[in-house]
């Protein structure tokens, strides 16, 4: 009977050519559905080890193609008790295809070390060249910068805030459209890792604190007035002046862990005699290490501090400087600003109101007026 049964499919028709075609149908699914436990399996131990586990693998998994096989190209998480200071931090790319990766990053920021505290050393010091691990932030998908309070360990100077910061593209090398969200999830995890695993102490890190890379904003840039941060907080008006033009001086400012500075110099928008054509302003607050280095640096001015009466006319020019010391954003703060004038009267009525803008503008509180100072 059986050998009747295999002569009749042996002899008909199509019948021998179709059960061909299914088991090879079910041979390919077969090696397909292993492939793809494989690929699951390799892809799941990837995210278990990338950046030290500390990957969140549902916000990951979901972020990267699943029919792709992902490989773990660096990996570098050193943020254990050695305290080696290293300059990176966490680092892990996972990629696929040819362009197509996930990369990531943790590094600490590195203040440029000052030749003085004064504001033209430290605007000296904030337009030297940084390393391009420094700012590969700027161009990331997203990045978010932390506060470590309790600092880094394994560093000669105190470090005392850490970025991290991640990119996403596709495989021809473009960015995943909208994926900024979603990474900010996988930021804040690392961000909070190495946190605690550096006991830097400080608030947890939030998915609203995570930020685009400033390189990739264009409206809201810090600078995309042409006004550096530091220097926002100066209106023209505070000194009877008139916005700049386009062949008036720029402001210069930097904005870092232990001193914020801007120097600027505004035109007159009327001029009370030929020499009274411009007025100069800078101000500069010093937090944290610098605050000794910063009352060694001016103790001759600190000591001459009084009500500074207005001084006798007929000088060129007259220099004000008045002195505060407060709370800003919870820290110990000096700071000072410095007018410079043809019209001795406009900076004694003025100077004490550009002073209040400034603190003002850094939500500094218990502030002491320390005195003025004539130069």
């Amino acid at each position: 009977m059986a050998a009747a049964a295999w002569e009749r499919f042996v002899g008909h028709r199509w019948l021998p050519k179709a059960a061909v075609v299914v088991l090879a149908a079910v041979l390919v699914a077969a090696f397909l559905l292993v492939r793809s436990e494989r690929r699951d399996a390799h892809n799941a131990g990837v995210l278990e080890t990338a950046c030290g586990g500390v990957l969140p693998r549902e916000a990951v998994r979901g972020l990267l193609p699943g029919d792709e096989t992902w490989e773990l190209r660096s990996d570098l998480d050193l943020t254990g008790p050695s305290g080696r200071g290293p300059r990176t931090l966490v680092r892990c790319s996972l990629d696929w295809g040819e362009y197509g990766g996930l990369e990531l990053a943790a590094v600490p920021v590195l203040d440029v070390p000052l030749r003085g505290v004064r504001p033209g050393d430290i605007l000296s010091a904030g337009t030297a060249e940084e390393p391009d691990w420094a700012t590969a932030y700027r161009t990331a998908t997203t990045q978010v910068t932390v506060g470590c309070p309790a600092g880094l360990p394994g560093y000669p100077r105190p470090v005392t805030r850490f970025r991290v910061h991640a990119s996403l593209n596709h495989d021809d090398g473009s960015e995943v459209a909208g994926a900024a969200k979603e990474l900010g999830t996988v930021v804040t995890a690392v961000a909070d890792h190495v946190r605690d695993r550096g006991g830097c102490g400080g608030p947890a890190v939030k998915p609203s604190d995570v930020r685009p890379g400033p390189g990739r904003v264009t409206e809201d840039s810090e600078d995309s007035d042409g006004v550096p941060r530091a220097c926002r907080w100066f209106r023209p008006g505070m000194l009877d002046g008139r916005a700049w033009g386009r062949d008036d001086q720029e402001p210069r400012g930097v904005t870092g862990g232990d001193a914020d500075v801007c120097s600027l110099r505004v035109p007159r928008a009327k001029p009370a005699s030929r020499l009274d054509h411009f007025v100069g302003v800078s101000s500069v607050s010093w937090r944290g290490p610098l605050l000794p280095e910063a009352r060694t640096a001016y103790g001759a001015e600190l000591a001459a501090l009084s009500p500074a009466p207005e001084p006798k006319s007929g000088e060129k020019s007259y220099v004000l400087a008045v002195w505060a010391e407060s709370s800003c954003s919870g820290a110990r703060t000096l700071s000072r600003v410095r007018v410079e004038t043809a019209v001795s009267a406009l900076a004694a009525d003025r100077a004490d109101r550009v002073l209040d803008a400034y603190l003002a503008s850094s939500d500094c509180r218990a502030v002491k007026v320390l005195g003025k100072v004539w130069k």
